[in-house]
Parts: C-alpha cells; structure tokens; sequence
C-alpha cells in the first residue's frame, strides 16, 4: 500500500471508512478509476468548506485517476431544501451560467487541465435534468414520493411549521 492513492489518502487523515479497503486498493492499483463530487453553483465561488474535497479529487490525479467535477446546474435551477428551513433564492440563468464559468475557474487552479495526460472531467447536471419532461417525471418518478412521505422529513415538517405561524 506504500506509494499509493490510498496510503496518502490516510496519512492526510481523509479517510474515515470503506467497506472494504483491500479491494479498493487492489483495483486502484491495477485499474485506473474515475470519481467525481458534485457542487452547488448558488454562489459565484465556492467556500473554504469545499477545499478537502478538492484536495481529494487533486490528489486522485495525481496518482493517475481521473476527476470528475460534477456541476449541479439543474439542480441549482431546483433548489435543494435537504437540511434547510427554507428555500433558496432561485437566481436567473445569467446568474448560475456565471457561477459555473467561476467554479470552473477555481477548479483549473487546483486541478491539471493542461499538459497532463489526465485531464478532469467536468459535467454539469443540467446536461440531462434540463431535458426532462414534466409529465413524464411526475409519472415515472414522482410516483414513488407520497404526500406522506414528503411529511415525514423533517424539513418538510419545518418549512410547514415556519410557514403557518
């Protein structure tokens, strides 16, 4: 495991645990693998917050895998209220085109895009999400999220609350 992703990875302290370590370093080490994480493009930088996470994509390029930086440009377009009290400012497709053009830019500080033979991959969700048909994600979809579902997640249950008193 000397000299691997995943040694460097535990000395930095960014691993806290894995189903299965072993297998993962043995395919890291016969295999080169792709993996991305995925950002919010509500403001127009990222935060100090998303730092390790670029350190750890950084630091799978740099022992041979490739990054994906995954750009949620459809979902910034939806607002996601997962642990929110309330929604989010939605803001105009100016503003989320610029935000990406921006979280791009700090990405090619940290991350090889020139003269490296892997270079990462950037993808913005909106690729697909802005494809989809109303209708057609209602029914094949929305079907699986009842009413009593939604209520039972606490931030439902806390938007509700905030909105009727």
């Amino acid at each position: 495991m000397e000299n691997s992703f995943l040694s460097e990875f535990k000395k930095r302290d960014y691993f806290n645990q894995c189903t299965n370590s072993d297998e993962l370093e043995q395919l890291m080490n016969k295999n080169k693998i792709r993996a991305y994480i995925g950002f919010d493009c509500t403001a127009p930088s990222l935060h100090v917050g998303s730092l390790l996470q670029i350190m750890c994509l950084r630091l799978l390029q740099k022992y041979g895998h490739q990054p994906i930086v995954l750009l949620g440009g459809g979902t910034t377009r939806i607002g996601d209220p997962s642990g929110k009290e309330e929604t989010r400012k939605i803001l105009s497709e100016k503003e989320i085109e610029q935000n990406i053009k921006n979280i791009e830019k700090v990405f090619k500080i940290f991350l090889k895009t020139k003269n490296s033979k892997i270079k990462p991959i950037f993808i913005n969700n909106y690729k697909w999400l802005g494809k989809l048909n109303y209708i057609k994600f209602l029914r094949e979809i929305g079907k699986h999220f009842t009413i009593n579902k939604m209520l039972s997640f606490d931030s439902v249950k806390l938007r509700l609350e905030r909105e009727q008193s």
